[in-house]
């Protein structure tokens, strides 16, 4: 009797090739994303939730930035309103004439101003090497170990740490003039409270960048880091124009 022969139908369907690599293998968990037999799926997850992620941190800084645009603006608004006339005075009935100029030190300001906007660049050079990165992360592959964007953070902050420096010395020679914060003189008064505003400000954001920067001892997942340097990139940029703006301001208006 003639053996049977059994015709199988094999499926010559093309299989989708997975990016997982198979096995139960992962990459470890700082690089913020898994491997092993979730394919392609589970890293395109993990980038999905981290653009989302982004997108909602950029939102609140976006909200952040209106709102301290807003404080500034209203400063500003009192700061003129102040400066047209002095306090009533009902005996004379009359406005007083309190306003005193302000001789403040320009090239020290100009230094600091410069200061501030070349951390700008060093932040942006940063940021832009971890937004490369993220996109090996994204598909499923190991960035480069070399840490080339993290130098760029370290010197943005001490940047930002030169220019809190430099506003210490402005206030010192202000103060070497006699002028304080609760002196009678309005234009003092005001050169302080938009000057420590935005240095309070500032300190926030270099808050921020030494989290970030320190983010590999604290056991923060990359993309967590990556997204702290974009959204602090954002304010920080937001605070060099500010600070133009105030510059600008005192060095006419005073």
């Amino acid at each position: 009797m003639p053996p049977v022969v059994e015709h199988v139908e094999l499926d010559k369907k093309p299989q989708k090739p997975r990016l997982g690599g198979g096995g139960p293998g992962k990459i470890p968990h700082r690089w913020g994303f898994g491997g092993g037999d979730d394919g392609d799926y589970g890293h395109h997850e993990d980038f999905v939730s981290r653009r989302d992620r982004l997108r909602r941190y950029r939102v609140a800084m976006v909200i952040t930035i209106v709102s301290v645009t807003a404080l500034f603006v209203g400063v500003t608004t009192v700061y003129f309103l102040r400066g047209t006339h002095g306090p009533w005075d009902p005996v004379e009935k009359t406005y007083l004439e309190n306003w005193q100029p302000v001789i403040l030190p320009y090239r020290i300001l100009i230094i600091n101003t410069v200061v501030l906007l070349l951390s700008s660049i060093t932040l942006e050079l940063g940021r832009r090497g971890l937004l490369k990165k993220s996109e090996f992360v994204s598909m499923g592959i190991r960035p480069p170990k070399l840490q080339t964007e993290f130098p760029w953070i370290a010197i943005t902050a001490l940047l930002g740490f030169a220019f809190l420096a430099g506003q210490i010395i402005v206030w010192h020679s202000l103060r070497a003039q006699g002028l304080y914060l609760a002196s009678q003189n309005p234009n003092s008064f005001f050169f302080y409270l938009l000057t420590g505003l935005h240095a309070i400000h500032l300190s926030g954001g270099l808050l921020a960048l030494l989290i970030s920067l320190f983010g590999s001892w604290l056991k923060l997942r990359f993309d967590s880091q990556q997204i702290a340097v974009d959204v602090t990139g954002w304010y920080w940029h937001f605070m060099g124009v500010l600070w133009l703006y105030i510059f600008v301001l005192l060095r006419f208006a005073m």
